[in-house]
């Protein structure tokens, strides 16, 4: 049963999906979702771009829940198209924002999308929808990240990837809870990372400035990998790590323990609530997210090769013209 819409079963719309594993987004015409019940139906009015995403359309990230044909996308920001059985929280042309789905498949690269009710949230009334649709992965990646790292007020916290999606919030949210923050970038994006609230910004680049950080309190480490193993000497005694590729650190946690500290892996998941605390600081002027590029639906393909080539700050829209 659908409320607010007429069901139109040859109702069809546009999407980016990937055909093969490891494929080229292609532009298709597909059919409309239907929203179930307890779900909503969103016209997408933009996306963003994770790399997940793109780990994904080459079947290197959550292969086990993905079929194929593929629509990648995880964030959301539209008006209700319609409503499911039994959803009463919104109606018709509220707009919404969300992490749709994660880590199973949300298909947000596409004119219309069908998501939980429960996974969406209002949008933050001062900014666009791309700029909402920008937010909800990352921001809460990032409150989560803190969460699992015990960043507080009076901490001192290290955050790599500070200039990328996610990391650009951590440095703000971090900021907002009374953190004291140094930000790992390269010289060029260390003026907007103070803009943002960082009391200290460190080229990655340079081994001796890094290891001049030491110690820290607490790291939220969004790189990884042997850049990501060096960040675990700079955590003092009793301290917290969080991870968000703590895969690629091999007996991650044995190497947290000899060091005294706690090391989490962090996954993102759908948080409705947190979206709404995310929502009021981005109204209260305390969250900024900085959108680097936009990309209409049908250059999709582009928008994940500037995000995989690092081409600029902060986070890459996809808009679509629904």
């Amino acid at each position: 049963m659908i409320v607010g819409a007429r069901r139109d079963s040859t109702a069809t719309m546009t999407a980016a999906r990937h055909e093969d594993w490891g494929s080229p987004l292609r532009i298709t015409t597909v059919p409309r979702p239907e929203p179930a019940a307890g779900e909503v139906r969103i016209a997408v009015k933009a996306t963003s771009v994770n790399p997940i995403d793109i780990h994904t359309g080459r079947n290197a990230g959550y292969e086990q829940s993905m079929q194929l044909p593929y629509i990648p996308g995880w964030d959301v920001a539209g008006v209700v198209d319609a409503v499911g059985y039994g959803v009463t929280r919104y109606a018709v042309g509220e707009p919404l924002f969300g992490l749709a789905w994660f880590p199973y498949p949300a298909g947000t690269y596409a004119e219309f999308m069908t998501v939980p009710a429960h996974h969406v949230a209002r949008m933050p009334s001062s900014v666009s929808f791309t700029e909402a649709a920008c937010l909800p992965m990352a921001a809460l990646t990032a409150v989560q990240m803190l969460d699992a790292a015990h960043v507080g007020r009076g901490r001192r916290v290290l955050v790599s990837g500070s200039s990328g999606g996610v990391g650009h919030l951590v440095v703000q949210l971090a900021v907002a809870r009374g953190a004291t923050v140094v930000a790992l970038a390269r010289p060029h994006d260390h003026a907007l990372l103070y803009e943002l609230g960082a009391d200290a910004c460190v080229d990655y680049a340079d081994v001796d400035a890094v290891a001049a950080i030491r110690p820290v309190d607490a790291a939220v480490d969004l790189v990884g990998g042997r850049f990501g193993r060096t960040l675990f000497d700079l955590v003092e005694p009793g301290g917290s790590i969080a991870l968000a590729t703590a895969w690629s650190i091999p007996k991650y946690r044995a190497l947290a323990a000899e060091r005294g500290i706690q090391a989490a892996s962090c996954l993102v998941e759908p948080d409705p609530q947190a979206l709404l605390a995310i929502a009021e600081h981005v109204d209260a002027g305390r969250l900024r997210v900085v959108v680097g590029a936009e990309f209409a639906l049908d250059l999709a393909a582009e928008a994940q090769a500037w995000v995989t080539d690092r081409r600029g700050f902060g986070k890459a829209a996809i808009v679509t013209a629904s």
